[in-house]
Order: structure tokens, then C-alpha cells, then sequence
């Protein structure tokens, strides 16, 4: 098993997009993934990011790659640039892992919940210290479940 090395993250970037992550899960009123104008500008404002209704009608149009007057969470951090916080290796990894963590949770039947020590024990080369800096990034208060790993994983 190789030895674990640290990661070279911006831990502060993987909590920045965390929090636009819970923050639009957060006014994703219906759950169905896509937020209106109206819901974005509440979502900004929750991130001290205050806009006028014209602006967040604005900044919803420029999102909104599909043009159905909603955006989806990939489209968010598309225009809050978050995909040049350079996460990318981050996430190639955390992908790889999602099939073991998901295996690991189903065996301990802890209701896929991850710590950061089974975390680092599946990543192998990831560190259990940055592993515990993963969770703590992602809102985990210990633990963080599978289906929230998932997530970021596929949006790094």
C-alpha cells in the first residue's frame, strides 16, 4: 500500500463550493434540482452576495445553459467560476473512491455515513488528516454521508 502523501488542495476552495453546493440545496424549495431567478437571488443573498431581481434575472440568463429559466447546481458554480478553483484532480480521485465508500457504508450499516479515517483507509494515498480537512470542507461534523460524497465527488 503506498504511503500516504499530503494532498496539494485549497481546502478553502472545496469549502467554497460546498457551501454554494448546501446553499442552493438549500433554496431548491420543490427538490427538484433547478432553481428560478427568485430563488438565486435568495441563495446569493444567504452568501452575502446581495443582487437586485434585474441582476439575478441577469446572472440566471447568463447560467442557464439549457434555457428553461432555471439553473441546475452544475450551472451555478459554472458562473460562480468555480471550476477555476483547479479541484479537478480532487475530484478524479474522490470519483475513483465513491464504489469502495459505498461498499464500506453498506457493510458497516451505519446508514452511509463516511468518517475520515474509512475515508483514508479506502483512498489509500490520501492522508487521514486531509481526509478529516475532506469532511470538515463538505459540512460533515465527524461524517459526511455517501449520497453528499457522491455529489461533490461529480461536481469537482
Amino acid at each position: 500500500m503506498a504511503t500516504p502523501q499530503p494532498l496539494t488542495v485549497d481546502f478553502e476552495a472545496l469549502s467554497y463550493i460546498s457551501r454554494l453546493v448546501e446553499a442552493f440545496q438549500a433554496f431548491d424549495a420543490d427538490g427538484d434540482g433547478l432553481i428560478t431567478a427568485a430563488e438565486l437571488r435568495g441563495l446569493l443573498g444567504s452568501l452575502g452576495l446581495e443582487k437586485t431581481e434585474p441582476e439575478a434575472r441577469d446572472m440566471l440568463a447568463r447560467a442557464d445553459g439549457d434555457r428553461d429559466g432555471r439553473i441546475s447546481v452544475e450551472e451555478l458554480l459554472d458562473v460562480m467560476n468555480a471550476g477555476e478553483l483547479g479541484l479537478g484532480a480532487l475530484g478524479a480521485l474522490l470519483q475513483a473512491a465513491v464504489p469502495a465508500l459505498e461498499s464500506l457504508a453498506r457493510a458497516n450499516g451505519d446508514g452511509a455515513l463516511l468518517g475520515a479515517d474509512e475515508m483514508a483507509r479506502v483512498l489509500g494515498t490520501v492522508s487521514a488528516e486531509d481526509c478529516a480537512e475532506i469532511v470538515a470542507c463538505m459540512g460533515g461534523d465527524g461524517a459526511i454521508s455517501v449520497e453528499e460524497f457522491k455529489l461533490m465527488a461529480d461536481l469537482l
